[in-house]
């Protein structure tokens, strides 16, 4: 699951600012994340696109929370901060990220409702 592409080595990626994949996007992640992942967290955002817009989440915050949400896989797990990526962890990352992208646009989506409403 994790070793595919999903997008052309020189296609633009939301994640990395609109630009294609590179060495030096990926060191933000201190070599913990592979370009394969990094096509999986692509995946996600773009179909999680009108959500993202509604909470509003940029790149940054997004990579910030794939960080956060791996980083608190990694404590739970007694692992050391700086161990590469797995399966397991990336099955995790996802699930939290969705779970939580989706939660905070449908909160934003019903407090709009509640004003509108009265």
């Amino acid at each position: 699951m994790a070793e595919k592409l999903l997008y052309g080595e020189k296609e633009n990626l939301w994640i990395c600012y609109n630009r294609p994949l590179s060495e030096a996007f990926l060191n933000q992640f201190h070599k913990t994340v592979s370009a394969a992942q990094i096509h999986q967290f692509e995946k996600l955002a773009r179909e999680l696109k009108s959500e993202l817009e509604t909470i509003a989440m940029e790149q940054a915050h997004y990579i910030a929370q794939i960080n956060s949400a791996y980083q608190r896989h990694l404590e739970y797990r007694r692992l050391d901060p700086f161990v590469s990526m797995d399966d397991k962890s990336l099955k995790y990352v996802l699930e939290f990220l969705e779970e939580s992208i989706r939660e905070a646009a449908s909160e934003i989506n019903k407090s709009k409702a509640k004003s509108l409403m009265g």
